[in-house]
């Protein structure tokens, strides 16, 4: 039998099976130092938009979070004030030493008391006064009846609302002797700006004359969209 006739160089590359297809006789080892660069390069840059990401949506989520939990202590205020058959507001607190928090002034004193519902805004969510709202317009033409007389009843002078014994918002005004009337026949309507100081993104909170609490989420664009 005859025997097949290899060239010199197919047998140095037979018998060298790991060199290189492409290069023959040139060992690969691994990844080249700019190689390694590069990919570290992106890997870096992958990580630091992951970490802005997550931080953005760390933000969202606590502000999201502030207005259930404050519309949740409105809607505490309205039934108690209708279980009591008394006026109760909510108000807020800020201090230099101690996130702001909001309450439900039970004993009337105008400052928090032990054993007032509370709840306590997350770090960097703050309320805002009502005059910095953005797009207000277009949250009051969504969430009030049409028709100007329904804007006039909103209550801009105030940090929080006041439900009478009906669970209908009201206007308080002091009387004498330090008393408060706060007639419910007056249609009365609230909203309470939050706001996220570290990514300026706004939530709100709206009470209707009828007593519906409704929270809101701001889109940045000029428009508002219902989150209940």
């Amino acid at each position: 039998m005859e025997k097949a006739f290899i060239s010199k160089g197919e047998r140095r590359y037979l018998s060298r099976p790991w060199k290189s297809t492409i290069y023959p006789g040139r060992v690969r080892n691994g990844f080249s130092l700019t190689e390694l660069l590069i990919v570290l390069s992106v890997g870096l840059v992958a990580a630091a938009i992951a970490i802005m990401a997550f931080g953005s949506a760390v933000r969202s989520i606590r502000l999201s979070e502030a207005g259930a939990d404050y519309a949740n202590l409105l809607q505490t205020a309205r039934v108690r004030a209708v279980r009591d058959d008394k006026y109760y507001s909510v108000l807020m607190t800020i201090s230099s030493t101690a996130p702001p928090a909001a309450f439900v002034d039970i004993a009337g004193a105008g400052t928090y008391r032990a054993g007032d519902p509370q709840m306590v805004f997350p770090e960097g969510v703050t309320n805002m006064p009502f005059a910095s709202g953005p797009a207000l317009a277009n949250l009051e033409s969504q969430f009030l009846p049409p028709g100007a007389n329904s804007l006039i009843t909103i209550n801009t002078t105030t940090a929080g609302p006041t439900f009478g014994p009906r669970g209908l918002p009201c206007s308080p005004t002091p009387g004498a002797a330090g008393s408060v009337t706060c007639p419910s026949t007056t249609p009365t309507s609230y909203i309470t700006f939050l706001q996220n100081r570290e990514n300026s993104q706004w939530e709100a909170i709206t009470v209707t004359p009828a007593g519906r609490i409704r929270q809101w989420t701001y889109d940045n664009h000029g428009g508002w969209s219902p989150r209940n």
